[in-house]
């Protein structure tokens, strides 16, 4: 039992470290992206982009990213509750 209470943690702690990577890296603040010093001689202004509608592109891969979060939780969570009988 103690064994697959650890597993239960190891598990939890790498998705929430997942999760973590995953958000921060779709969130980039824009104090982080302006920079100060000599660098901004070199830095290139920015053009503004054309808003788009919010729809599904050719090519999005949310689908996919919650299809493989789905996959996940039905492989780990039968083996957090898995009751081992001895």
């Amino acid at each position: 039992m103690k064994i697959n209470r650890h597993f239960g943690l190891f598990a939890l702690l790498i998705f929430l470290l997942v999760a973590a990577l995953a958000l921060t890296s779709f969130h980039q603040p824009t104090v982080l992206a302006q920079q100060t010093g000599a660098a901004l001689v070199l830095q290139q202004e920015p053009t503004p982009t054309s808003v788009l509608p919010a729809a599904d592109e050719i090519g999005s891969t949310d689908g996919i990213l919650l299809m493989g979060i789905v996959i996940v939780l039905i492989v780990i969570l039968p083996l957090l509750f898995y009751k081992q009988e001895k």
